[in-house]
């Protein structure tokens, strides 16, 4: 389970307010990946970190053009595979093969998935997408909750939905979300200077309880996060603020049977 936020580190600086950045959550590779904005169809993948940071630096980064465009910032890299809200769609989950550069498969979210936002702080993520070491998952609005977060498990093999929990966690106020060891962590924001903290967590074993959970603040950001993605091979947090992508440095401890 999260005990802290640790540190802050600012990797890059743009002039684009939305975006995502991340690496493959399912494999060993140093590659990273630049999705710009929230609506496009162009991926830019860098051999490396250091790559990423240094535009001089060879090899210059490989071009990538997605027949279809996403939406929003919720895109997840998992085992070779871009996962991504078809921009055309209100539930429409793409999985692109970055190797062959075709669509391996696509899937519809059931319910009411992708008919508000996510988030009220995120103005275009209607399905938000996270890996944790439990998987493939989506945080979505769902029908008839008002307002509430619902957390969907996919399997990224046969790409169906393996089961949806209703969460308690509410979408206003929210600016985002992830999974980490299988508990979603969402971040709230009152806007402008205001600390971004985790107010709600929901674990669908039941195994962590609100109230154990310690005072969970990010470092001061002048505005809300357009993603914030957790990546457990690595055990650190991939965010975007304000057009600066950044690092978080995360604490854990191992979850204490109840």
């Amino acid at each position: 389970m999260l005990t802290g936020i640790k540190s802050l580190k600012i990797v890059k600086k743009t002039t684009d307010i939305d975006g995502s950045w991340l690496k493959d959550a399912g494999s060993d590779s140093a590659k990273v990946y630049f999705l710009i904005g929230s609506r496009n169809n162009t991926v830019w993948e860098f051999a490396n970190l250091r790559a990423f940071m240094e535009d001089s630096t060879k090899p210059a980064p490989r071009k990538l053009i997605l027949p279809l465009s996403w939406q929003g910032s919720g895109h997840v890299i998992y085992k070779g595979f871009l996962f991504f809200h078809n921009q055309a769609t209100s539930n429409e989950i793409i999985k692109y093969n970055l190797q062959k550069r075709s669509v391996e498969d696509r899937m519809l979210l059931p319910g009411g998935a992708g008919r508000a936002l996510v988030y009220q702080h995120s103005s275009s993520t209607y399905i938000d997408l996270a890996v944790d070491e439990h998987g493939l998952w989506a945080i979505h609005s769902g029908p008839g909750i008002q307002g509430h977060l619902v957390l969907t498990k996919i399997d990224p093999g046969t790409f169906g939905v393996e089961h949806s929990w209703d969460t308690p966690c509410r979408s206003q106020d929210a600016e985002a979300s992830f999974l980490l060891c299988g508990v979603l962590y969402v971040v709230y924001s009152s806007g402008g200077q205001a600390p971004h903290r985790i107010m709600c967590t929901y674990d669908p074993l039941g195994t962590i309880r609100e109230e154990d959970l310690p005072n969970l603040i990010f470092p001061r950001r002048p505005r809300s996060h357009s993603m914030i993605h957790y990546n457990p091979r690595d055990k650190q947090l991939y965010a975007w603020n304000e057009g600066n992508q950044i690092i978080y440095k995360v604490q854990t401890k191992r979850k204490l049977p109840l």
